[in-house]
C-alpha cells in the first residue's frame, strides 16, 4: 500500500455525483490554550485554514475528547481529569463537524452531571453524537445518518479505563471484542455503510499492538464498511482488509498539551495528525485520501501540512503502514516497546505491596494504578508481554532495534 502522495485506489472506478465522501478526524480536545481561543470567539478562525478539507463532504466525524461543562466535579482516576467549555460546540460548528465521537477514556473525567451538559450542549448546537450516553444501554446506541439515499450507521466503542457507563452510571461504550462483533453485525444488517469507531492502543507508540491488531482486522470482517480509531495521540499505519481501511490512529486533532512540563517541540508527534477522506461507490470504499495536519504550537489553530513537511508526514505514515503486514520487524519493535514500557510497572508493583494491603490500607491512588494497569487492554498487553519476555528469557532489544523505535516516535523513518 503506496500513501506517499495522501491519495489511494481501492478500485478503478470513475468519480461520480453519487459518490459519498465522509471525513474522519483525530481528537479534539477543548483545553488550555485550545479551549482559551474558543472562548475568546476563535472559532472561525481557527477553523479556517481546514475549510477546504472538511467543507462540502457528505459527512464529517471527529472525537470529542473531554466533556463540555461548566461542572467541575473531577472523578477519581489516573490520568489528568479533562473538560471543555460547552461553547466548544462553536468550533465543530465552524470547523463543519456533523458527528462527535464521545466513546474514549475522558468523556467521564467530570461525572454524570457533565455528561449529561455534554449531551445537551452537543443536541442545542444541533451536532449529533455516537459513544457515550447516560447509562451503558444508551452508550451502545448505534447513530443511524441518512446521506445521498445511503442509510449510514456508526458504533463506537472505548478501552475500558475510567470512563465506562454502567446501569445507572453515565459514561462510554466499552471495548468488548465479542459483543462488539455482535453489535457490528447487527448494524450492518440496518445500514447501506458501517463505520466502526474505537479509542484505544498505546499511547505514543508508533505501531498498533498485536491485540489490536486482531481486533480491528475481526471488526473489518464482521461487517464494517471502515474502522477508524484514536487515542494515541501520534499517527499509526492504515491498512486495508479484505477491501475495508482500518486507521489505527489519526492522532491529535486539536488538543492542547495538557501537561505544562511538555514545552513544544517540532518533532513531538502530538502536535500531528491526519484528517482522513473515505469516497464510497457503490456502499464500498472506492478511493481514500489523507490530510496531514500540525496544531503546533500551542493548540489553537490546525493546518494541514504543505511542501517538505507534507511530503515527510506522508511517507513516514506509508513506512508505518508497510510494517503492518512485516510481522518480523513489528513484533521486534513491539518487544522493544515493551522492554522499554514493562520495568515502571514491574517497579511499580514491587513498591505497592499485594492488593491486598492496599485494600487494609485504604489506598485509593494505588489502587486505581493497578486497577488500569489490569482492566485496560492496551496497559494489559504491555503487561502480558513483558512478563512472558522475562518468564521465557527472550534476549533484551539490540541497541539498534531501540533506536529505531525511538527515531520512530519522533516521526522519523532514518
Amino acid at each position: 500500500m503506496n500513501l506517499a502522495t495522501g491519495h489511494f485506489a481501492l478500485a478503478a472506478t470513475q468519480v461520480t455525483p453519487d459518490d459519498l465522501s465522509i471525513v474522519f478526524a483525530g481528537d479534539f480536545c477543548p483545553v488550555g490554550r485550545t479551549d482559551a481561543a474558543i472562548i475568546a470567539g476563535g472559532a472561525h478562525a481557527m477553523a479556517a485554514p481546514l475549510h477546504e478539507v472538511l467543507a462540502a463532504k457528505d459527512l464529517t466525524i471527529v472525537n470529542l475528547e473531554a466533556p463540555l461543562t461548566t461542572i467541575a466535579s473531577p472523578i477519581a482516576k489516573t490520568g489528568p481529569n479533562l473538560k471543555g467549555d460547552p461553547r466548544a460546540v462553536e468550533f465543530l460548528h465552524a470547523a463543519g463537524f456533523d458527528v462527535a465521537n464521545l466513546a474514549n477514556n475522558h468523556i467521564r473525567d467530570h461525572g454524570d452531571a457533565a455528561i449529561r451538559s455534554t449531551l445537551d450542549a452537543l443536541a442545542q448546537g444541533r451536532v449529533a453524537h455516537v459513544g457515550a450516553g447516560l447509562d451503558a444501554t444508551q452508550a451502545a446506541r448505534p447513530l443511524f445518518i441518512q446521506r445521498k439515499g445511503r442509510r449510514i450507521g456508526i458504533v463506537a466503542f472505548a478501552e475500558n479505563e475510567f470512563s465506562i457507563a454502567g446501569p445507572r452510571q453515565a459514561g462510554a461504550a466499552p471495548l468488548d471484542p465479542l459483543v462488539n462483533i455482535e453489535q457490528i453485525r447487527a448494524v450492518a444488517a440496518e445500514a447501506d455503510i458501517t463505520l466502526v469507531l474505537v479509542h484505544g492502543g498505546n499511547e505514543y507508540c508508533p505501531m498498533p499492538n498485536p491485540r489490536t491488531l486482531v481486533n480491528y482486522r475481526a471488526f473489518a470482517r464482521a461487517g464494517a464498511s471502515a474502522v477508524i480509531a484514536t487515542h494515541t495521540h501520534c499517527p499509526q499505519g492504515i491498512e486495508i482488509v479484505d477491501g475495508v481501511p482500518i486507521a489505527y490512529s489519526l492522532g491529535n486533532f486539536l488538543f492542547d498539551t495538557p501537561f505544562p512540563d511538555r514545552p513544544y517541540r517540532a518533532d513531538d508527534l502530538w502536535w500531528q495528525g491526519l484528517v482522513l477522506q473515505l469516497d464510497f461507490c457503490d456502499n464500498a470504499v472506492a478511493r481514500l485520501k489523507i490530510t496531514p495536519v500540525d496544531s503546533g504550537p500551542d493548540g489553537t489553530v490546525a493546518r494541514p501540512l504543505i511542501g517538505s513537511a507534507r511530503t515527510a508526514a506522508l511517507g513516514y505514515l506509508d513506512h508505518l503502514s508497510g510494517l503492518l503486514t512485516d510481522d518480523a520487524a513489528r513484533s521486534e519493535l513491539w518487544r522493544a516497546w515493551c522492554a522499554e514500557q514493562g520495568p515502571w510497572w514491574h517497579d511499580y508493583f514491587r513498591g505497592i505491596g499485594t492488593p491486598e494491603a492496599l485494600l487494609k490500607r485504604s489506598d485509593p491512588a494505588n489502587l486505581m494504578v493497578l486497577r488500569n494497569g489490569f482492566t485496560c487492554e492496551a496497559h494489559y498487553e504491555v503487561l502480558k508481554t513483558y512478563f512472558a519476555m522475562m518468564w521465557d528469557g527472550v534476549p533484551a532489544p539490540t541497541p539498534a532495534v531501540r533506536d529505531r523505535l525511538h527515531r520512530l516516535q519522533n516521526g522519523r523513518i532514518a
